[in-house]
């Protein structure tokens, strides 16, 4: 199975209708796109893979300028992560399973970004602890975690002084309960770049975790630059490919999408 994630940066109908020419060139089972918005593009985004079929978790925040993530998948069904998780923080992590015996839960995410304001800087600490303590969680589940986390390791290459230890301290929570970053498991010695700044240097944002139970069927993970250098995204995507069947249920007619503020 092939589970991809890419930022598609709130595309407008324009980019949207170049990047549904693209996506199928990556060949995904599980799709997971950040940073949606509610616009024309996105709608279009996520209304062509309705008509074709797929199901479509995504969930929809009271602000309209906000961004979101959407799991887009052959068949599916939406998981509900906590009760507790706050508005702010529902259209941002979403949650589906994919198969039917011995099922894996997929969960999409998108991290807030900050810049030095108060404001953004508690939003941010808000999200990364309620998305780790869901972490603690998911211990025990086969999981695909995916997205873009906007955080850094302790250990990034080059070195930038912007991050903070808490923003360090979440990536490294998500591996103490469990989460195994497959490119860090399979490339120990490379450092890789997902988003290139304005001035040139590389950061690492977007990320592919599985829980410990599936690293034995990890193949690969590779990033794909060509959306950045299409420019589609300003985003490498993400390619996990684990030796798992991929399943072929379709979804039942009249029921082959789910999506809306219930979704998660």
């Amino acid at each position: 199975m092939r589970f991809v994630t890419l930022n598609v940066s709130g595309p407008s109908a324009v980019r949207a209708g170049r990047l549904l020419e693209f996506l199928p060139s990556l060949e995904a089972d599980v799709l997971v796109l950040t940073e949606t918005r509610q616009n024309r593009g996105t709608a279009q985004l996520l209304g062509h893979y309705r008509d074709l079929g797929y199901a479509v978790v995504a969930a929809q925040s009271m602000d309209a300028s906000e961004r979101g993530v959407a799991v887009i998948q052959r068949a599916g069904r939406p998981v509900q992560l906590a009760r507790e998780l706050t508005a702010e923080v529902r259209h941002r992590l979403v949650a589906s399973e994919v198969g039917a015996n011995q099922a894996i839960m997929v969960v999409g995410a998108y991290v807030p970004s900050r810049d030095a304001s108060p404001a953004k800087i508690a939003r941010k600490q808000r999200f990364l602890t309620q998305m780790t303590a869901l972490a603690e969680r998911w211990a025990h589940e086969r999981l695909v975690f995916l997205g873009d986390l906007n955080i850094v390791s302790r250990q990034h290459m080059p070195r930038f002084s912007t991050f903070r230890c808490w923003e360090y301290d979440a990536l490294e929570a998500l591996e103490r309960h469990g989460l195994v970053d497959a490119y860090a498991l399979l490339y120990p010695d490379e450092q890789v770049h997902s988003w290139i700044g304005r001035k040139g240097a590389g950061y690492r944002y977007d990320y592919a975790f599985v829980s410990v139970g599936l690293v034995p069927y990890l193949v690969d993970c590779e990033y794909l630059h060509e959306p950045r250098q299409l420019g589609l995204s300003d985003h490498a995507a993400v390619v996990l490919t684990l030796d798992l069947p991929v399943p072929h249920v379709s979804p039942p007619a009249g029921s082959q999408h789910v999506t809306g503020r219930g979704a998660v």
